[in-house]
């Protein structure tokens, strides 16, 4: 498996369409993909425990996971000019909640 972490600098909580915080405190993100880049798994440290999670739709600078737990859904998008991180959404559809962690922009390595 292929792994890239992540370090976020910021975090929104959203219920139900509102945001309800927002945090500047850092969080690590691990993505593990397989071989094909289509399966993964995705936590978020310390906030999340690994979910494994399927490639869905692509739309170019947004890539959307279904987690194996129904329950979940993951958005991770990119900068349009240089493709590096910018947000990182974890979806609670049980609980109408979303979780952005978000970067500053980036110059690509």
């Amino acid at each position: 498996m292929s792994t890239i972490t992540h370090v976020f600098n910021s975090h929104k909580r959203i219920e139900n369409g509102r945001v309800v915080s927002h945090d500047f405190v850092p969080r690590m993100a691990n993505l593990q993909y397989d071989f094909t880049g289509r399966r993964g798994i995705i936590s978020v440290i310390p906030t999340l425990s690994p979910k494994r999670a399927t490639l869905y739709k692509d739309t170019g600078n947004v890539l959307y996971y279904r987690g194996d737990d129904p329950d979940f859904r993951f958005e991770l998008e990119t900068w349009p000019d240089n493709n590096t991180i910018k947000r990182l959404s974890v979806i609670r559809e049980d609980r109408n909640l979303e979780i952005q962690y978000l970067s500053d922009h980036q110059d690509a390595m």
